[in-house]
């Protein structure tokens, strides 16, 4: 990320006599009149997936920036995830760093976490800003894609499959389609993705959407949810597995206060596909609606 920040880690209770390592970087010191910055990314990202959007908002804020449990550069225990799971890891972590207001900036998986969060302790949230978030899929998943989930929802046929796609070339075709800016696939991106896979107990987190899928939906929170502040939905207009037009609804009957601004020429991973006018609306959102 620019060298602006060191790897840090703190050591989260996720279990009763279970510790996990999770990484995270910090910007900045906490200002007196201002929340802070929590950027939480998707579903097989880690942090460096934002490093295009927080250099901009390191002198005007206090930023962190946290992998998930089983992702990134954070240990990956054979355990349930959930977006549950991660919504607890937040609250610790903010607890960590005695944070009692933030902004959340979530992109997909991380944005449903953030959403879960808020929902679960909404005074601690002053607002969110979800960027293309999963959690909820209406009829989007074709025929084809519901039988390839199923496959790999099998223990040895998953394993299998993820052994075969945890490497470039592999990575490669699943980053692929979640980009409208192809030339922003580059090595740099595809080894940054591809490295935490080879890690000890990468296959139970990475594996764990498709084999409990009701474990990262958010279609069990009421509508509206128990959050009620700000929210800013920020969409890729061609994010053809989480389509705007079907799933923007969606997220409006759980937070109806979310406006939503979709972003032309860009797809599921907007925030890095369209970098500059991903981080113009979160400039606009900040100064004119937080």
């Amino acid at each position: 990320m620019n060298d602006l920040s060191a790897d840090l880690f703190f050591n989260w209770k996720y279990e009763k006599g279970k510790n996990a390592r999770i990484r995270y970087r910090e910007f900045g010191q906490p200002k007196p009149n201002k929340p802070s910055l929590l950027f939480v990314h998707g579903y097989g990202g880690m942090l460096e997936h934002w490093d295009q959007n927080i250099p901009p908002f390191t002198g005007e804020y206090h930023i962190l920036a946290i992998d998930l449990l089983g992702f990134g550069g954070s240990e990956k225990p054979n355990v349930r995830y959930r977006l549950s799971l991660f919504a607890e890891q937040i609250c610790a972590f903010l607890k960590h760093k005695e944070i009692n207001s933030v902004i959340i900036v979530g992109h997909s998986m991380g944005g449903a976490s953030g959403l879960y969060f808020a929902h679960e302790n909404p005074d601690a949230v002053k607002g969110l800003v979800l960027a293309n978030p999963s959690g909820l899929f209406g009829d989007t998943m074709d025929p084809m894609a519901k039988t390839f989930f199923g496959l790999i929802a099998s223990p040895v046929i998953g394993e299998v499959m993820f052994a075969a796609f945890a490497n470039p070339i592999g990575v490669s075709q699943s980053l692929l389609p979640t980009y409208y800016n192809q030339k922003k696939v580059d090595l740099q991106l595809i080894n940054q993705f591809t490295r935490p896979l080879q890690d000890k107990g990468a296959v139970w987190s990475y594996l764990s959407p498709s084999r409990r899928p009701n474990d990262f939906t958010l279609e069990y929170l009421p509508k509206p949810c128990n959050y009620r502040n700000k929210a800013f939905l920020v969409w890729g207009a061609e994010d053809t597995a989480l389509p705007p037009h079907k799933i923007i609804p969606e997220f409006q009957q759980l937070l109806p206060q979310a406006g939503a601004y979709i972003i032309p020429e860009a797809s599921h991973c907007i925030h890095h596909d369209a970098h500059e006018t991903f981080n113009a609306r979160l400039t606009y959102i900040l100064t004119h609606e937080l």
